[in-house]
């Protein structure tokens, strides 16, 4: 039998599993659309960690990529 704390990871997991086929059913902006949100929840965890290196980073690629593909 799992532990809660087993039980919910698992929970999170098979949800996850399940978003990204959504998202990769809508094609390449479904495919972003789930990097996206994956890249962000890695911010978030790793700032209340105390480490906004990951914010910090994400930011520098978002705006080389906005350069790179000007509007």
């Amino acid at each position: 039998m799992a532990t809660i704390k087993e039980a919910r990871a698992e929970n999170r997991l098979r949800h996850a599993q399940q978003r990204q086929a959504e998202q990769a059913a809508r094609g390449p902006k479904g495919v972003a659309a789930a990097w996206w949100d994956t890249a962000r929840s890695i911010c978030v965890k790793r700032a209340a960690a105390g480490d906004e290196e990951a914010w910090h980073e994400l930011t520098r690629f978002l705006q080389n990529f906005c350069a790179r593909y000007p509007q």
